[in-house]
């Protein structure tokens, strides 16, 4: 075999002075089975689960709060009355598309789901482009007060 040949083959191999090891090996195989095993693969990558609203009255609501009106999302099923309440927290993106499922979920199964926008009073977190920037200037600004106040309100 002519060097370069032999460089080639040898660039492949790990770089050690004794060469790989039994032990090297059996780690990187199992770091790459366990990754492999728990890797989502085809149907599982992104699925999106959507609730439909058949059955339910859905949408947005404003709820009075000591300072403002503030948005909030409602599912509850249709022509029911004097349900169970259940609060859904959103997280830093705020009341988007998933919440709202996660709402209609809970009233198809014969609960009042509400979930307050916490984050109106500083701004659209949607029109940031990266977490810190929605951190710095919409979450850091939201006081536990004004938080615990909206859900009294709710």
């Amino acid at each position: 075999m002519s060097n370069a040949i032999q460089d080639e083959v040898n660039s492949l191999s790990p770089a050690s002075a004794e060469g790989a090891s039994r032990r090297g090996f059996l780690k990187a195989s199992i770091a790459t089975g366990f990754a492999a095993s728990v890797a989502p693969t085809g149907d599982l990558l992104a699925q999106v689960i959507t609730t439909d609203s058949q059955g339910l009255t859905a949408g947005m609501i404003e709820i009075p709060t000591k300072d403002r009106r503030i948005p909030a999302y409602r599912a509850m099923p249709a022509g029911k009355t004097r349900l169970a309440t259940v609060i859904v927290v959103h997280e830093i993106w705020s009341v988007h598309e998933h919440i709202q499922d996660v709402c209609r979920r809970l009233a198809k199964r014969g609960y009042l789901a509400i979930a307050p926008d916490f984050f109106v009073r500083h701004g659209d977190v949607m029109q940031y482009k990266t977490v810190p920037e929605i951190f710095t200037n919409v979450v850091s600004k939201v006081t536990d007060t004004q938080v615990l106040s909206d859900l009294d309100a709710s």
